[in-house]
């Protein structure tokens, strides 16, 4: 029983480092790749986008959201402590310029 606790504890560890290293994934590769590269280098790595804003200045805010797992809820639904937005600011050259994370709202 008590070899089964262990095991069970050390699953539920790696886990969660994955679940962390995953969500790091994503905002280091934004964060390396701020002023280097353009809307089609994104949109081939994270396919196509939610939703798009028109900046004043002839630039456009890209959103992705991340809901998480397939599972986290039914109806396509999923808490908003679950699901999170990614908004990459782009300049009027398409160069990726900014971004942030938020919670889905």
């Amino acid at each position: 029983m008590k070899i089964a606790v262990q095991q069970s504890r050390r699953l539920m560890l790696a886990g969660l480092v994955l679940l962390f290293a995953c969500s790091q994934f994503e905002t280091g590769y934004f964060q390396s790749k701020v002023n280097q590269v353009t809307q089609d280098v994104v949109a081939s790595r994270y396919g196509a986008l939610h939703k798009v804003d028109e900046l004043p200045d002839g630039g456009t805010v890209w959103t992705y959201f991340d809901r998480g797992s397939g599972t986290a809820g039914f109806g396509n639904y999923a808490p908003s402590s679950l699901c999170k937005a990614y908004l990459l600011t782009f300049d009027e050259s398409e160069v990726l310029r900014d971004w942030k994370q938020q919670d889905c709202t």
